[in-house]
């Protein structure tokens, strides 16, 4: 599959070549970085110490190439190249063949975006955020049809293909039952140059997503389950069969002067159908809830702001009649709700892991507090500086000596992330990062009853946009 994506892309090239130039415009850009990291006491424990410690280097490549008939067409295309140095089979090894490797190269989107009038239309495999990332924040597959009501309004039909069941029957019961799919209302509200409102309407439903926990590891990710310390994805919903999942939300992004000011408000609702023999119920309500705020007022060259997020947890008393944990779609580190925060507990900047126990970028069950400033000392050089604080909404188990009854906490920790950013030349920046994580029993305690590491993370990274 992997040569037949290789010749379809180089066919593609040769033809955007060798076509007449009058015939459309050939576009090219993308984004290239670098990044050298070193990871420190992520496994939070004495007895694991340096389980999860690296010391490594990376090369990420995104091309863009889109071929524009005319303003009311074009063709987008996005491919990614990853190299991790000296891993064996990828090309970053010695030779740089990858030879064996099967997820060096990789396409994220291929899709058509035309108009009809004043309305516009994408059709394929495209990137996608919704709720600030809080619901999804990844390429999908779908369709997207943008109505325009006027300069200030505008209003996206979006429908999604999250999980195809296949064809025939599985386990006696027609494949498309195992079919997931999403419908998404996002309207855009101009209120003037300087103000936004985004309130949505989202709705994933399937008959059957048992076939998609099994291929996927889960098809939820279980932060919101409070028995489970290490947030272990196959125990998300086991068993789940029909499925209808609501979200409904407002996004407001503004700047009044010299503040800059944003909010969000989700609530979920609806319900899915379980085995009673695991829940004590045959159906669990969604009952989810989330709110976020930020400000930051600029002064000159320097910036302060405030940010504050409230997802709602579980109770390990609740009962599964309802879930009451905001829940994120997709496993944990893989795809679905992505949402970057911390460089340490929420995967930041360099976004290759968490420590074991923290949120990582699938926002449940926690209360994040911070308080960030930067400052411009030259116009190619940047200082920043932000101080986190998160703790779990709802107590979830923490590793427990033999023979003692279980043990619940909800701090996650204190963390201070440092950012110097430089731009060498036009396009090229730099980033010297530090992070250092003071960890609650969340963390230290995810898997060692006795654990006190506390992870630093440090690294530089080198980018491109063109």
């Amino acid at each position: 599959m992997k040569k037949l994506s290789v010749l379809l892309i180089a066919g593609l090239m040769v033809l955007a070549l060798t076509m007449p130039a009058a015939a459309f415009e050939n576009q090219f850009g993308g984004y290239w970085r670098t990044r050298f990291y070193t990871d420190i006491g992520f496994s939070g424990s004495d007895i694991a110490r340096g389980n999860q410690d690296v010391n490594a280097a990376d090369t990420r490549t995104r091309l863009y190439y889109t071929a524009k008939f005319s303003e009311n067409l074009s063709f987008v295309n996005k491919f990614e190249v990853n190299a991790t140095w000296g891993a064996n089979k990828g090309y970053g090894e010695v030779g740089a063949d990858a030879v064996g490797d099967t997820n060096y190269f990789r396409v994220k989107n291929s899709y058509v975006d035309f108009k009809l009038g004043e309305q516009r239309f994408k059709v394929g495999v495209m990137g996608m955020t919704l709720g600030r990332g809080y619901i999804l924040d990844d390429d999908i597959s779908g369709i997207q049809a943008i109505f325009k009501v006027n300069d200030a309004i505008y209003l996206p039909l979006i429908y999604v293909k999250p999980s195809e069941g296949g064809t025939g029957k599985i386990n006696g019961v027609s494949a498309s039952d195992y079919d997931i799919s999403g419908y998404v209302f996002y309207p855009t509200i101009y209120l003037n140059k300087e103000n936004t409102l985004k309130p949505h309407v989202a709705y994933i439903t399937t008959e059957n997503g048992s076939l998609a926990q099994a291929k996927n590891s889960s098809f939820f990710n279980d932060a919101y389950n409070p028995t489970s310390s290490n947030y272990n994805p196959s125990a998300a919903l086991p068993g789940v069969t029909k499925i209808d999942l609501w979200s409904a939300g407002l996004e407001y992004d503004g700047k009044i002067g010299i503040f800059d000011l944003g909010a969000t408000g989700i609530f979920q609702f609806g319900d899915a159908t379980v085995p009673q023999k695991l829940y004590g119920t045959d159906k669990t309500n969604f009952r989810g809830m989330l709110f976020d705020a930020f400000g930051g007022v600029n002064l000159g060259p320097a910036n302060v702001h405030l940010k504050g997020i409230y997802s709602s947890g579980q109770k390990h008393t609740d009962s599964y009649d309802d879930i009451n944990a905001f829940v994120t779609i997709g496993p944990k580190d893989s795809w679905g709700s992505s949402y970057y925060w911390a460089e340490i507990m929420g995967e930041g900047l360099i976004d290759n892991q968490q420590p074991i126990g923290a949120p990582g970028d699938k926002i449940s069950n926690v209360w994040i507090g911070n308080l960030g400033a930067s400052y411009k000392l030259l116009a190619d050089l940047k200082f920043s500086a932000d101080l986190w604080y998160a703790k779990h909404a709802e107590d979830v188990a923490i590793a427990t000596p033999v023979g003692f009854p279980t043990r619940y906490s909800s701090d996650l920790g204190t963390e201070v992330d440092l950012v110097a950013s430089y731009t060498i030349v036009d396009n090229l920046k730099i980033d010297l990062i530090g992070a250092y994580l003071w960890a609650g029993d969340c963390i230290t305690k995810s898997v060692d009853p006795n654990g006190t590491q506390n992870p630093i993370e440090l690294a530089t990274m080198l980018s491109l946009a063109f």
